[in-house]
């Protein structure tokens, strides 16, 4: 499931937007066991964790400690994506059709891409050398594989 490192290509790229640092801590290098255990915990309503020994809150400084990701700014505060917008987003970061866009789209049912299909794009967009869109295919791939498989 994983792309691996970047292509030499894309690396400066992908370099400049602080994201590096997921490369070596992808989450589906992790235990899915234990992954999952900590998912069945997860209090949405109250972004914590609720273990035998008490609640437990994922902090700024985590972030940073276990993503070596550099927290320097303000937070973004992010909105619901329509699937609309989605497709749009889809047709002009990753060069796919509207077509393309909207069936996959329509088979994750909303605004969501499949790990799987991101990845046969950056391999499509390397293939043509078209750098900048396999950077941006790189690193959706790389945030969905760290943060949401």
């Amino acid at each position: 499931m994983l792309i691996g490192r970047s292509v030499p290509k894309i690396e400066g790229l992908v370099a400049v937007t602080g994201l590096s640092p997921l490369i070596r801590c992808s989450i589906v290098i992790g235990d899915p066991g234990l992954i999952s255990a900590f998912v069945e915990m997860w209090q949405r309503e109250t972004n914590t964790f609720h273990l035998p020994i008490g609640e437990l809150m994922i902090t700024l400084d985590d972030v940073l400690s276990l993503l070596h990701l550099p927290i320097s700014d303000a937070f973004h505060s992010f909105h619901a994506l329509y699937v609309d917008k989605a497709i749009f987003l889809l047709i002009e970061l990753l060069e796919v059709s509207a077509e393309e866009a909207r069936a996959e789209t329509t088979r994750s049912r909303g605004a969501y891409v499949r790990l799987g299909w991101v990845r046969d794009i950056y391999e499509m967009r390397c293939q043509a050398r078209r750098w900048v869109v396999a950077a941006h295919a790189y690193l959706l791939h790389l945030v969905g594989c760290t943060f949401f498989f």
